[in-house]
């Protein structure tokens, strides 16, 4: 009974043992066709082919490798972000697949398709950078250095997508960067009606100043909102205070010239110019008032001459 049961149960182990191999290798071969699916899906979304069989033997093993790596997992984000994702792996490192991780499929496609320019900008601000890229193609570097990190982390997570494009705009358009975070802060309690307020056209023209910032706060925001800027930001102060004062002096001025033209003009309708004064009074009926009458003559002089 015992040596039947030994050999049962070596039948049963030499069965297994044969039986590995097989599984395997069925194995092996639906990871390489999961693969070779990845990769085709890949290269639909860069709008390649790989018909050459070296490249495509060469992807395949690059793919095969980050997936012993990282996972399975990695095959979706290769999908979303297309060939471009697995070159920039071979070259910048395996950060690459783990920031693209982090991502949404869009921000990965887009983070693939600048990835030499969005790669430093990640590695400081984080993954949060390439969601802004997705949603404005182009715009999240100069964002960040417009703005800075700190603000342009707000802007990436609050902005609206189409705010983001007139925020930058009208930064590149500031005197200076203090006057870049007043538009910020100013956007924050205003919304988009900042642009309606400061006009675009306005901006292009002149520029951007903390005055022109400050008086449209002062016009749709409490009057606290003022003192609030003057209290956190001295500089600002200064600035807003300096202007507001070339302002009023060329007020006055325009004030002053304007009241000067009234009166002249108010004199004039009256004739009271001083030159109106030496004028001629008006002729009397038949004779020129302007000629001097010649003096008169004694008539009794007459007659002496004549005798």
């Amino acid at each position: 009974m015992k040596h039947r049961s030994f050999h049962i149960a070596c039948a049963f182990g030499f069965l297994l043992l044969q039986a590995l191999p097989v599984a395997a290798g069925g194995a092996a071969r639906v990871s390489r066709e999961l693969i070779e699916e990845t990769l085709q899906r890949a290269a639909g979304r860069s709008g390649r082919e790989l018909a050459e069989e070296g490249l495509r033997k060469s992807t395949s093993e690059a793919l095969e490798r980050l997936v012993k790596q990282h996972g399975g997992d990695v095959l979706k984000v290769v999908e979303d972000g297309g060939l471009e994702l697995l070159e920039g792996a071979a070259r910048y490192g395996d950060e690459v697949i783990d920031i693209a991780k982090k991502a949404s499929p869009t921000a990965r496609r887009a983070f693939a398709c600048d990835l030499p320019n969005l790669l430093p900008l990640v590695q400081r601000v984080g993954a949060e950078s390439l969601e802004l890229e997705a949603r404005t193609p182009g715009l999240a570097s100069k964002i960040y250095h417009a703005f800075g990190d700190d603000a342009g982390g707000f802007i990436a997570k609050n902005v609206p997508t189409q705010d983001v494009p007139r925020l930058l705009s009208y930064a590149e358009k500031a005197d200076n960067s203090v006057t870049r975070d007043m538009l910020l802060e100013a956007y924050k309690k205003e919304g988009k009606s900042l642009f309606e307020r400061v006009p675009p056209k306005l901006v292009v023209a002149s520029g951007l100043t903390a005055s022109m910032i400050l008086g449209t706060h002062r016009m749709t925001a409490p009057a606290s909102a003022l003192g609030d800027a003057i209290r956190d930001n001295e500089k600002v102060a200064e600035k807003a205070v300096d202007a507001a004062g070339k302002a009023l002096r060329s007020l006055m001025a325009g004030l002053c010239l304007l009241l000067g033209v009234v009166v002249l003009c108010i004199l004039w309708r009256f004739r009271l110019l001083p030159w109106h004064a030496r004028r001629c009074p008006p002729k009397s009926s038949g004779a020129n008032s302007c000629v001097n009458p010649e003096p008169a003559v004694d008539s009794g002089m007459h007659d002496e001459k004549r005798c």
